[in-house]
């Protein structure tokens, strides 16, 4: 896959880490988790009389961070300006370290001599 111009460096390893199978299988379940902040937020809005434990913010926010996790994926596997702004998104750092990402050091640690 193609890198997108200005991307950030946790979501370019993720690029250069998955194939496009992997990002459509991880799309697929960040969907399914949509689905499932959907049902919930329906019950928490009491749209339903089957009710939920978690309360309506709550089920709200858990909403709006799966489709942030279902806008990550899609620019990943679009390269689509259109999603562009969800480029600062935390969880690609969470994810990129997951997939065994680690900072590289710029710094070097010089020893010193002591004379006596």
């Amino acid at each position: 896959m193609e890198l997108i111009s200005g991307m950030n460096k946790y979501a370019e390893y993720i690029m250069n880490t998955l194939t496009a199978r992997e990002l459509l299988e991880q799309l697929a379940e960040e969907c399914s988790e949509l689905s499932k902040a959907s049902l919930k937020l329906i019950r928490a809005l009491e749209l339903s009389e089957n009710a939920t434990p978690i309360d309506k913010i709550e089920a709200y926010d858990n909403f709006i961070e799966e489709q942030k996790d279902v806008i990550s994926v899609l620019w990943l596997l679009t390269n689509s300006d259109r999603y562009a702004h969800i480029d600062d998104y935390s969880k690609y750092e969470r994810w990129a370290k997951r997939l065994g990402y680690e900072e590289k050091s710029n710094c070097t640690i010089q020893g010193s001599e002591q004379n006596d």
